[in-house]
């Protein structure tokens, strides 16, 4: 029988796939002051001073709202320098409900809607070699 080629359709024959689920179990938050990341009270509400102990001099300022902290997350590609502010998650984004104040730990953090999951598929090429 002579030998005879198939052609076969190239359905993403230059192309990998990956699927996956990125997952991020929040536990605990400690955030003492009350603070935003740039440093300014939560709700934008001003600092009041505060005398520690007797000595005049030693003061410090407190915030008054605490905080309402929930978690987002951006799965994108590695960089190098990564903005704080970014609108481009290649892979996925989530977000948590509000979970706490300043400071807290979850006692069941499943229940507590403690775990952000981003499901992902994407696709590359792929570099063949002779």
């Amino acid at each position: 029988m002579p030998f005879t080629r198939r052609h076969f359709p190239r359905r993403d024959a230059d192309k990998g796939e990956c699927y996956g689920t990125f997952e991020l179990q929040i536990l605990e938050i400690e955030n003492m002051r009350g603070e935003v990341s740039g440093g300014d009270c939560c709700g934008g509400t001003p600092r009041i001073r505060v005398s520690i102990g007797d000595r005049e001099n030693q003061s410090t300022s407190s915030c008054l709202v605490p905080c309402r902290t929930f978690f987002k997350v951006c799965l994108k590609e590695y960089q190098s320098n990564m903005s704080a502010v970014s609108d481009s998650c290649s892979y996925g984004n989530a977000s948590s409900p509000v979970l706490g104040g300043n400071s807290f730990t979850l006692a069941d953090p499943d229940r507590a809607n403690g775990k952000l999951v981003i499901r992902f598929k994407f696709s590359w090429t792929v570099s063949k070699f002779n």
